[in-house]
């Protein structure tokens, strides 16, 4: 019967995050620590990154997943891009390469599917992998 608790143990680590902003004097600032999922944004077809802290259960960051080429995966534990809503730079930084690899790989699906249906068509269902 533990199985399942295990699981999910395992799925938060996996995408447990610390979220950097880049300041006006060029030092990451850390913004909190949370995990980070794909998920449509709030009254919308639109998807986005959601990064729930980890203590108060609070929204640390939500960015709608942009069709423009912005995101760049550093290493095997960062993806970076610049936020045209903000005009900021922001970074994830991941506890676990997996959990890295797991968002890169739904952005890089949300971009495609962002490409191949630009007004983004009460069609396009988005599923997971």
């Amino acid at each position: 019967m533990g199985a399942p608790e295990k699981s999910q143990a395992n799925a938060n680590s996996m995408q447990r995050v610390k979220v950097y902003r880049l300041s006006d004097d060029g030092k990451w600032d850390d913004q909190g620590t949370g995990h980070v999922s794909v998920d449509y944004l709030e009254r919308s077809e639109e998807l986005g990154l959601f990064v729930i802290d980890e203590e108060d259960h609070e929204t640390l960051l939500l960015h709608r997943i942009s069709s423009d080429d912005i995101y760049r995966k550093q290493e095997d534990t960062i993806i970076s891009w610049r936020d045209p809503e903000y005009s900021t730079e922001l970074a994830l930084s991941f506890q676990e390469t997996t959990g890295c690899s797991y968002i890169w790989d739904h952005i890089c699906t949300v971009q495609r599917n962002l490409h191949f249906n630009p007004l983004n068509s009460k069609y396009f269902q988005y599923s997971e992998f």
